[in-house]
């Protein structure tokens, strides 16, 4: 009986010192160090800087993409709690619904940028943006492949953080 009663308070220890060692701000990295947001607004700014003079309007039945206002997918596992705004940049992240309503509304294509999940090549990690213009016909939203950026990262030791090592602009 004496051996039960120092039992349940020694089982309970680890639970009560754990819990105290556990972050209490929720463990989610600040936006300005999150990966995804890095590689999305370093994209729109090296688009800008290469592509923001061309008019991709296609003689008006697209909308000019504006690389100070974007347009971004919605990924509830990639794109949730990103920022809408840095610097110059501003994003709108648009569900598929909301594309559809969009187009509907304009009844041109516009462009939108989608984010890939991160890959790792060795020491490197990669994490594509693509931009698709979006078109809405016959019941169907369809997605057109334009142009994309390859955003590297490598990690500083000195830092210890991941930064950017490039970014690299393809296309169609």
């Amino acid at each position: 009986m004496q051996a039960i009663k120092w039992l349940v308070p020694i089982a309970l220890v680890p639970f009560l010192c754990g819990s105290s060692a556990l972050p209490q701000t929720g463990g989610q990295p600040a936006k300005e160090d999150d990966l995804y947001s890095m590689a999305l607004f370093a994209s729109i700014a090296e688009m800008q800087k290469s592509w923001g003079s061309i008019d991709d309007s296609d003689s008006g039945s697209r909308i000019r993409t504006d690389y100070h206002h974007m347009l971004v997918e919605k990924d509830a596992e990639l794109t949730d709690g990103l920022p809408t705004q840095v610097g110059d940049f501003h994003v709108d992240y648009l569900d598929r619904q909301t594309q559809i309503d969009r187009y509907k509304k304009v009844r041109k294509e516009f462009s939108i940028l989608r984010i890939f999940p991160m890959k790792n090549d060795g020491s490197r990690l990669t994490i594509d943006v693509t931009i698709y213009y979006v078109e809405y016909a016959k019941g169907k939203l369809m997605l057109g492949l334009s142009d994309w950026s390859d955003v590297e990262f490598h990690y500083d030791c000195e830092t210890q953080k991941y930064v950017i090592s490039g970014v690299k602009l393809g296309g169609i």
